[in-house]
């Protein structure tokens, strides 16, 4: 009878002596280890037993052995016959003889193998809603899929609040999310993506929603370890940045429009004092570096005074709106026009020789600068200008603007001394060479 119950008992039992080998085991702990009687009555226990449960074992037995405990339980993990790691829960007694000499331990041995699989995966549970709870917000998109994205085990509401678009699209095909991705992002979304084996990730891009719209997304990922380190889920959470991403480019656009008020004079659109002295400073720096020598041009209206006076403010302004868009017209796109003051333009004609200057001004022969005032009145915009080639005798700025500034009003102040030039019945003078 009590061989039987040893035999047909429910969980795994064994006689083992005192060196840890088996001397008799019965069916149920065979089939838990995966060996034949035979072969298992000729090991040790030590032999089954993984590495890091075998010192506490052994422990627990000089315990046992030396009459400090009754008995001991213990959870460790078994090595089976193929190799593989199971949980079993070991419960030992040991048996003396009739000299209270040690004779053999009573080895119970429970398969737990399932219960320490459930237990591992409700940590992964814990430590997945965890995280969610820590990275959760009503504008994000979570989702849980396994390594290699063949399943999709867990989508909240995000997706279709974000995307417009239902979550079975991902059910379906875990990573069908990138075919929403703006063109211009989707490489670097694939590349996170197609690491093997994944890594943790964060990154910022755009998707087009159900409707067509664009919208941002921070998206970061991370990963679930089992309890041997071994990958075995994905979290991923997309916050929609839209908003953000709105407020920050409205901003930059602010910066740039008040970057450019301070740069810009605002009845003419052209450079203003502020401006050219920054333009021509770092002309001069280039100048300096490769000597490839411009030329700055300084120009004032005649007689302005008299149109604001007899036509009204209104009118003069026109005129100066007049002038900088036609002037501005015969720029190529490395000159730059600036308005210095009131009725006083500059003009920087980059890499330009003397020669080239008067080419320039040979140019405008064909313009008519006229403005035009009540009763359609053509009020003729008549100027003089001056112009000065960059040279090392000049070490400033401010030297070269006034070294062109008094070229121009030599000439003004004294016309009956120098060449008067005709262009379209106004006139400029120029200094003789």
């Amino acid at each position: 009878m009590i061989d039987k119950t040893f035999e047909f008992c429910a969980v795994g039992l064994a006689h083992v002596s005192p060196h840890g080998t088996f001397i008799k085991v019965n069916q149920k702990l065979c089939d838990f280890l995966g060996y034949e009687r035979h072969i298992l009555k000729n090991m040790t226990f030590q032999e089954i037993t993984v590495a890091e449960y075998l010192n506490t074992d052994l422990s627990n037995l000089e315990q046992l052995l030396a009459g400090k405990i009754d008995s001991y339980a213990m959870e460790k993990q078994y090595l089976r016959k193929d190799g593989v790691a199971v949980w079993g829960k070991l419960t030992v007694s040991l048996v003396r003889d009739a000299n209270d000499n040690p004779d053999f331990f009573i080895s119970v041995v429970e398969d737990i193998d399932d219960k320490k699989r459930i237990e591992g995966e409700l940590f992964q549970v814990e430590a997945l809603f965890s995280k969610i709870v820590n990275e959760f917000s009503s504008r994000t998109f979570i989702w849980v899929a396994s390594p290699d994205f063949k399943t999709m085990h867990y989508l909240n509401d995000g997706y279709q609040s974000i995307f417009g678009r239902s979550e079975y699209e991902l059910y379906a095909k875990p990573l069908a999310f990138i075919d929403h991705v703006h063109e211009d992002d989707k490489a670097k979304v694939i590349e996170v993506f197609n690491q093997r084996p994944l890594n943790s990730w964060e990154l910022q891009y755009r998707i087009y929603d159900v409707s067509g719209q664009i919208r941002y997304l921070h998206d970061r990922g991370s990963l679930i370890y089992d309890s041997k380190e071994q990958q075995t889920l994905i979290l991923g959470a997309a916050d929609d940045i839209t908003k953000e991403k709105e407020q920050q480019q409205a901003l930059e656009q602010a910066v740039n429009e008040l970057a450019f008020l301070s740069q810009t004079d605002p009845l003419t659109g052209l450079i203003n004092r502020r401006e050219i002295f920054e333009q021509l400073s770092k002309e001069i720096e280039r100048m300096k570096r490769d000597r490839h020598v411009s030329t700055l041009v300084y120009i004032d209206l005649n007689e302005f005074k008299q149109i604001n006076d007899n036509y009204g403010h209104q009118v003069g302004d026109k005129a100066l709106q007049v002038f900088s868009e036609k002037m501005q017209a015969l720029l190529r796109d490395t000159d730059r026009m600036g308005r210095i003051g009131g009725d006083e333009f500059v003009v920087l004609l980059y890499g330009t020789k003397e020669k080239e200057v008067e080419r320039f001004f040979a140019r405008i022969d064909e313009l008519a600068f006229v403005v035009l005032a009540q009763d359609n009145i053509s009020i003729p915009i008549r100027y003089t200008v001056g112009w000065k080639e960059w040279s090392d005798e000049l070490s400033s700025v401010q030297e070269w603007l006034d070294a062109a500034d008094h070229a121009m009003y030599t000439i003004k102040k004294k016309p009956h001394g120098n060449e008067v030039v005709q262009i379209n019945k106004q006139s400029y003078t120029r200094p003789h060479k």
